[in-house]
């Protein structure tokens, strides 16, 4: 059973309640419409860079470090999608083909089930990078 706040107090105004704003409040408002908005509080996240498009007008597609070592392994070991499909299928039943097929042509992301599967799929796992560099990982037993 849900609790209700006591403190929760709901207020309700009609158009006729309100105040209309002073002339010194509109003339403040339009004198800082006119002035230079400082955006310099914000912080940047990254340099931003324009995205190209191709010949026929379409974005291209996000760049995924996962999407990349799958598309690897998938022509190395010469699968198809829907072989890939089928094999990740066994380790994550409701993944559907069409977003596998989506994901490795960059037009779709999935959830965290999904790219399991598929990692375990073509035998790929995700290891940290300070693991990588002391030498090959040691199966545990």
């Amino acid at each position: 059973m849900s609790r209700k706040s006591a403190t929760v107090s709901i207020v309700r105004k009609s158009a006729r309640d309100i105040l209309p704003a002073s002339t010194t409040d509109l003339d403040r408002l339009r004198t800082a419409m006119r002035g230079r908005v400082d955006t310099g509080e914000i912080p940047e996240r990254r340099k931003f860079q324009h995205l190209q498009r191709d010949a026929s007008g379409r974005l291209p597609p996000r760049r995924s470090m996962i999407r990349d070592a799958i598309a690897r392994e998938i022509q190395k070991r010469h699968l198809t999608v829907y072989r890939l499909w089928q094999l990740a299928r066994a380790h994550y039943p409701p993944l559907s083909q069409a977003a596998v097929h989506e994901f490795l042509k960059g037009q779709r992301q999935l959830e965290l089930p999904s790219i399991e599967a598929l990692l375990a799929a073509v035998k790929l796992r995700v290891v940290r990078e300070s693991a990588t560099r002391r030498g090959p990982v040691r199966a545990r037993g």
